[in-house]
């Protein structure tokens, strides 16, 4: 029976490691960002949105490990698929099973919210099987994205022009760490052809161009207080949750490129802080 529970227990870790259950909650918060930010008032349209976005984006996480189960044999040989935990054939299964329930849960809010989840699960699928080699049309893929998470909040909302800051700021954000996450990963994304910029350029131009991408996150961070009314908790949540780990973050790959896998995780607190400092801002 112990032997039984403990296969069950890891099972369920591998699962929720291969769905990424912390960057699929974020996705989930994003989404309600963009509500609340366009004025959106109802909670169940609300939940709604979100768990569209966190299907599909699972579903999305699920099938890039599929396609990147042999880069991973390298790069991270302890993933659930190239350690045999779980099996391909079943993630790829699992990964469309999740994005066609994201997409007909849509079906029950606006029409463009229907439009919006099949093209972005299109874009995952096709990010993961092809787009990713590509290297910088990736990271800008995977940036538009996370962006549209928040915007799809907006549509949600019936106001997608009023999502439109908060949704460059993630965008601008997850194309720096992008950046970055090639660097870390440059040795089996160059032995399997990714054209990343540390790959194509090498890795101090990536760091480089990176880095110029994250501080347009922190040139633009107050605007929002500046110009759109944004109360103070926004600024002080941007400018200590968000704009000092990016230094950090900087620093650390300034210092050493080995460093870019520590900062790339640094940098999943501001992609956090910084949702969080939108949403408060406008309470």
């Amino acid at each position: 029976m112990a032997g039984l529970l403990r296969l069950v227990l890891e099972k369920v870790k591998a699962w929720l490691s291969l769905i990424r259950i912390g960057n699929v909650s974020m996705m989930g918060l994003a989404t309600i960002v963009g509500y609340v930010s366009s004025g959106g008032s109802s909670i169940e349209e609300m939940i709604s949105a979100a768990m569209v976005a966190m299907l599909v984006g699972a579903g999305g996480n699920i099938v890039n490990d599929y396609f990147d189960r042999f880069i991973d044999a390298i790069n991270k040989p302890w993933r659930p698929i190239p350690s045999g935990i779980i099996s391909p054939s079943t993630a790829h299964t699992v990964s469309i099973g999740f994005m066609i329930a994201g997409t007909g849960l849509s079906l029950l809010l606006p029409s463009p919210c229907f439009i919006i989840a099949v093209i972005a699960s299109l874009l995952l699928y096709e990010y993961s099987r092809w787009i990713k080699k590509t290297g910088v049309p990736g990271n800008i893929v995977v940036a538009l994205l996370s962006g549209l998470s928040i915007l799809y909040g907006g549509f949600a909302a019936g106001n997608p022009e009023a999502s439109i800051l908060p949704s460059l700021y993630a965008f601008l954000l997850i194309f720096g760490r992008e950046i970055y996450k090639g660097i870390e990963d440059v040795e089996g994304d160059r032995k399997y052809g990714v054209h990343t910029v540390a790959v194509v350029l090498g890795e101090r131009t990536a760091f480089i161009i990176g880095t110029i991408i994250l501080l347009l996150v922190i040139a633009i961070s107050p605007i929002p207080y500046v110009m759109y009314g944004y109360n103070v908790f926004y600024l002080i949540l941007a400018l200590l949750g968000v704009d000092t780990l990016i230094v950090y973050s900087i620093y650390l790959v300034a210092r050493n490129p080995r460093n870019a896998w520590r900062a790339t995780r640094v940098l999943k607190i501001p992609l956090l802080t910084g949702l969080l400092a939108f949403l408060v801002g406008v309470l």
